[in-house]
C-alpha cells in the first residue's frame, strides 16, 4: 500500500482516490462474493471524531493517556481506529476509506503512519457530534461520486466475529440495491436490557427465504429508560450498531430535511472542501452547527425510511464504559497485562469491574 499522504488546505490529509487499489490487507484477507454494490461507487466513512471523555480515567490508568477510545490498543497490537480501517479494507479499495477525526487529535493519528494512513482523512475544527461528522464526508464525496453508495463504521467499536459480521454488512448493502431509498442498519441481537445503546423494534420482514432478516422498523429508540429497556428486551428488539448503508443522496437528503441546522452550514461550504479555502470554510461553518447526534435527532425521526438487517451471531459491543469493557474482556477470555493492576485500583476505588 502506498504510503505517502497528501496534505491539503492543511487540514484534509489525503491519499488520491484509485479504484484499481488493492483494499488493505487484513488478518482474514479482502472479503469474497462482494456484492454488485462494492464496485467503484462503493465508499466506506469512518467516525473517528469523538473525544472519548467518557473513558478518560480508565484511559489514563490503563495506558497513562487521556487518549480518546479509538486511538486505544485496548488489547493487542492494533488500536481500534486500525481495526476498523482493516474492516473497512476487506470491502473497498484503500482510496475509497474517508475518516473524520477532530482538531488536536493529529498526533494521535501521526502514530498510525507506520502501518500505513488508507484514504483520506478530514479533520473537523471541532467536535459537533455524529451528525455533522458524517454530513462533512458525505459531501467531500458527493463532489467527487455523486452515485456513491456509503458503509458507516463507526471506530470504537469491538466486534469478534468480523468475517460474519461483514457478510452482514454485503447482505445490506445489496437490500439497498434494492431499496436506494432508503437506509439499511445493521441491528445485533440485545444481550440485555442495556439503557446506553440505541434499540430498534423490528416490524415486517421482507426477505422470507433468501437466508437472511431485513425488517421494516417500526420504531427506532435512542437510549430508553430502564422499564423501556426491559420492555424492548422483551419483545426482541435488536441493538443498533450504528452502521449504516445507504445511497449518499438518501442520507443527504434525510440529513437535509430532518436537521437542517446541522446539514445546512456544511453543505453551503461543500464547494471549498479540497480546496486552499476548506480550513477557513469549515471553521466558520462549525461556528454556525449545532451539536447533533444522529440517532437521536435523525433516525428516530424517520424511521419510516430505515430497514434493519439482524446480524445474528456476532458479538458486538460499543466499549462506552470501563465495566463492559472488562466484561467483554473476561467473557472472551482475554486478559491483557494492564487487567489485574486496573481491577485492584478499580476495587480501591469502589468502582464495579
Amino acid at each position: 500500500m502506498e504510503s505517502r499522504q497528501d496534505v491539503v488546505s492543511g487540514r484534509e490529509i489525503e491519499r488520491r482516490p484509485d479504484s484499481s487499489a488493492t483494499p488493505m490487507a487484513a488478518p482474514d484477507g479482502p472479503l469474497r462474493n462482494r456484492p454488485e454494490g462494492s464496485g467503484p461507487s462503493l465508499w466506506v466513512v469512518v467516525l473517528a471524531g469523538g473525544q472519548g471523555t467518557r473513558l478518560q480515567q480508565f484511559t489514563r490508568q490503563i495506558l497513562g493517556s487521556d487518549r480518546p477510545k479509538q486511538f486505544c490498543c485496548i488489547t493487542g497490537t492494533r488500536s481500534m481506529l486500525r481495526h476498523t480501517w482493516e474492516r473497512a479494507g476487506r470491502l473497498v479499495p484503500a482510496g475509497r476509506i474517508v475518516t473524520v477525526i477532530t482538531a488536536g487529535q493529529d498526533p494521535y493519528l501521526a502514530e498510525e503512519r507506520r502501518k500505513g494512513i488508507p484514504g483520506t482523512v478530514l479533520v473537523q475544527p471541532a467536535n459537533r457530534e455524529t451528525a455533522p461528522g458524517l454530513f462533512l464526508p458525505l459531501l467531500w464525496i458527493a463532489r467527487r461520486d455523486p452515485e456513491a453508495t456509503v458503509v458507516v463504521f463507526p471506530a470504537d467499536h469491538f466486534i469478534w466475529e468480523e468475517s460474519r459480521f461483514l457478510v452482514h454488512v454485503c447482505e445490506a448493502i445489496r437490500a439497498v440495491g434494492r431499496s436506494p431509498d432508503r437506509l439499511t442498519l445493521l441491528g445485533v441481537e440485545a444481550a440485555g436490557p442495556e439503557r446506553s445503546y440505541g434499540w430498534i423494534i423490528p416490524s415486517q420482514r421482507l426477505d422470507e427465504g433468501m437466508g437472511t432478516e431485513l425488517y421494516t422498523v417500526e420504531r427506532f429508540w435512542e437510549k430508553p429508560d430502564r422499564h423501556a429497556a426491559l420492555q424492548l428486551y422483551a419483545r426482541g428488539a435488536l441493538w443498533n450498531t450504528l452502521v449504516i448503508v445507504g445511497r449518499l443522496a438518501t442520507v443527504l437528503g434525510l440529513g437535509e430535511r430532518t436537521v437542517p441546522a446541522a446539514f445546512k452550514p456544511l453543505q453551503a461550504v461543500a464547494h471549498c472542501l479540497g480546496t486552499p479555502d476548506e480550513a477557513d470554510a469549515l471553521a466558520k461553518a462549525y461556528g454556525h452547527c449545532p451539536s447533533t447526534n444522529l440517532s437521536r435527532a435523525l433516525l428516530t425521526e424517520c424511521a419510516k425510511s430505515l430497514l434493519v438487517l439482524a446480524a445474528r451471531g456476532v458479538f458486538w459491543n460499543d466499549w462506552g464504559d470501563p465495566e463492559r469493557i472488562v466484561r467483554t474482556l473476561r467473557q472472551l477470555h482475554q486478559y491483557p497485562a494492564w487487567l489485574p493492576a486496573y481491577t485492584r485500583w478499580a476495587e480501591m476505588e469502589g468502582l464495579s469491574t
